[in-house]
């Protein structure tokens, strides 16, 4: 859901034309595993595919946000422009794997080079084949939100290490106009468009910043150098992740250079649906995180092993996020323990 730089919701008045959350919905007939799988497929690539503009809230922790979005696949790039509506001002511009943004009143620019998490990221990183094992996943039947007809999928996890999903897709396009995340009973997020039109093409001006930054501060960030797994002999800088929690898997491992001499090694878990993200940098480049934090659905796990500081973030629960900052090791110890576990006896 919250994947960018912006933050964004605004007053529940403002979506008055829809039913209440947890209305029954009227059915259209009873949904196969099979269908809600393919329902869950058309979705993420709507995600990425579909051209739309509109208005998208975000509710978090008592917290309402919200941004203007425009949308498109344009030659196979796609592109986005968020321009945030409430609090500090802010634009963030999309093309690629390139994100720009700008926060005018600090006369800031700030460009990523690395693989973006999208506005409705969540659902576009969804990998349906493997969600089946620990959620169960239906469709409920259909309803209208903001004067569209959605189907409404639900994502319910089969144990505590991940949240669940509720999803209102739109019936034409099959994007989703809203999404709430929920944890034993309770909504912890919820994100929705209170408008949205779905234009057969967008000008190429729609992506243009409107802020002047001449004058401004750039600051790039490196990209993530993907770790060569075909590599020789382990070095002290890798890491290796022990007891993951059921279902997930390492999906990414890379460095970033943030100084001179210093870099951050970054690792992505994910179960399907879920995303944790891994970082690991020299003690005493940020403020210290020792234990839990937690902000709306995100929970994050800070360990201080050595000379290194981990963080683990992500929207899942924190046990979650706790278990797998417990679980990270420097490759040589892993081999270590390895050998040790070999050489007992009865092993």
């Amino acid at each position: 859901m919250t994947r960018t730089l912006v933050a964004f919701a605004v007053s529940l008045c403002a979506v008055a034309v829809a039913p209440p959350l947890w209305a029954a919905p009227d059915t259209d007939g009873p949904s196969t595993t099979a269908s809600s799988i393919r329902l869950l497929s058309d979705a993420a690539a709507a995600v990425r595919k579909v051209t739309y503009r509109g208005t998208i809230v975000y509710l978090r922790s008592g917290d309402v946000d919200t941004v203007r979005v425009v949308h498109r696949l344009h030659d196979g790039t796609e592109q986005e422009r968020l321009v945030s509506q409430s609090g500090e001002a802010r634009e963030v511009i999309r093309k690629g794997d390139e994100v720009t943004s700008i926060l005018p009143e600090r006369q800031l620019v700030l460009i990523s080079e690395h693989a973006p998490k999208t506005l409705l990221g969540s659902v576009a990183h969804f990998s349906p084949e493997q969600l089946k094992t620990y959620y169960n996943v239906a469709v409920e039947g259909t309803t209208r939100f903001a004067g569209r007809t959605c189907r409404i999928v639900s994502i319910k996890p089969t144990d505590d290490y991940r949240y669940g999903y509720r999803m209102w897709v739109d019936k034409q396009t099959d994007l989703p106009l809203k999404l709430s995340l929920r944890y034993d009973g309770d909504r912890l997020e919820q994100l929705m468009f209170t408008d949205v039109a779905f234009p057969k093409s967008v000008p190429d001006d729609a992506f243009v910043s409107s802020y002047d930054v001449r004058g401004f501060k750039v600051v790039r960030h490196q990209s993530v150098h993907l770790a060569d797994d075909s590599a020789g002999d382990e070095d002290d800088d890798d890491w290796h992740i022990r007891n993951l929690p059921p279902g997930f898997r390492l999906a990414e491992n890379g460095v970033r250079q943030v100084t001179p001499d210093a870099s951050v090694r970054q690792m992505l878990f994910t179960d399907g649906v879920a995303t944790v993200s891994a970082f690991i940098a020299p003690a005493g480049l940020r403020a210290p995180l020792n234990g839990a934090t937690r902000m709306g659905a995100v929970n994050a796990y800070g360990n201080i092993v050595g000379n290194s500081q981990i963080t683990v973030v992500g929207e899942v629960p924190a046990a979650t996020a706790k278990r797998i900052a417990e679980n990270l090791v420097r490759a040589k110890n892993a081999i270590s323990s390895a050998k040790r576990e070999a050489a007992a006896p009865g092993s």
